[in-house]
């Protein structure tokens, strides 16, 4: 059995959530690793971003802002807020939503791979969804293990 361990960083713009179609992305470093058959998992290296898999359409993307938003909520004021601040809270990192949203979808999926293929329904992407609040460099890790 092989292993194959890619890398590739993307950057977000200043945006509160940021839905990004990865696939691309992915395919080509699958194409790159020569293994044919097993997993592809796909992992983003960070506590405010997600991996996960969905149809990267604008009325879906709107949903998942929609949802997010109403699971963890902008604007309300999160313990996470006084925890990188001073002593007194005061200019603390105010990115408490960011940190929940990632946690409740996660940080990796992972996917079959068939004859170099992942096996992903038509209406599937692979996205990166990032949920801080200031332009970030984001490391997304592909490991591929099979034959």
């Amino acid at each position: 059995m092989a292993v194959k361990t890619l890398e590739v960083y993307v950057e977000k713009p200043v945006e509160d959530l940021y839905i990004l179609d990865i696939t691309p992305n992915v395919v080509s470093m699958i194409n790159s690793g020569g293994i044919k058959n097993g997993l592809a998992n796909v992992f983003v290296a960070c506590s405010t971003a997600s991996i996960s898999t969905m149809e990267h359409e604008p009325r879906t993307v709107k949903d998942m802002h929609e949802i997010l938003e109403r699971l963890a909520p902008s604007g309300i004021d999160y313990a996470h807020h006084r925890t990188c601040g001073d002593l007194n809270g005061i200019g603390g990192d105010n990115n408490g939503k960011s940190h929940i949203r990632s946690a409740i979808l996660g940080p990796s999926i992972t996917v079959p791979l068939k004859d170099g293929k992942l096996m992903l329904d038509a209406a599937q992407d692979i996205v990166l969804l990032d949920f801080d609040i200031i332009k970030r460099k984001r490391k997304i890790v592909v490991q591929i293990i099979g034959e």
